[in-house]
C-alpha cells in the first residue's frame, strides 16, 4: 500500500512539476514577447523624438531666415521713409524760406523791417 501511495505521490509530483515547467515556459515566452514589444515601442518613440527634433530644427531655421528677411525689408522701408522725410524737410525749408522772403519784401514795401516786428 505504501509503495502504491509513494508511486501515486511521485506521479502527482511529476505532473505538478510538468505543469510548473509548462507555466514557467509560458511565462518566459510572454516575457520575451513583452520585452520585444517594449524594445520596439522604445525604438518607435526614439524615432518619433528624433523626427520631432529634426522638424523643430528645420522650422527654427526657416523662422530665422524669415526673421532676417523681414528685418531687411523693415530696414529698407525705414530707409525709404527717412529719405522721403529728408526730402520733404528740405522742400518745407525751401517753401519756408520763400514765404519768409515774400513777407520780408512786403514789409519792406511798407517801409518796415522784420526786426522791428
Amino acid at each position: 500500500e505504501m509503495t502504491r501511495q509513494y508511486q501515486e505521490l511521485q506521479k502527482q509530483t511529476a505532473a505538478h512539476s510538468q505543469r510548473l515547467e509548462a507555466k514557467v515556459k509560458s511565462l518566459q515566452e510572454q516575457l520575451a514577447t513583452r520585452l520585444q514589444k517594449s524594445q520596439q515601442t522604445q525604438e518607435t518613440a526614439s524615432q518619433a523624438l528624433a523626427e520631432r527634433d529634426r522638424t523643430i530644427a528645420q522650422l527654427q531655421g526657416r523662422l530665422d531666415a524669415m526673421e532676417r528677411e523681414y528685418g531687411k525689408i523693415l530696414h529698407g522701408s525705414l530707409d525709404l521713409v527717412l529719405a522721403k522725410m529728408a526730402e520733404a524737410s528740405q522742400c518745407w525749408k525751401e517753401v519756408g524760406t520763400t514765404i519768409a522772403m515774400e513777407h520780408k519784401e512786403r514789409l519792406q514795401e511798407f517801409g518796415l523791417s522784420s526786426l522791428e516786428i
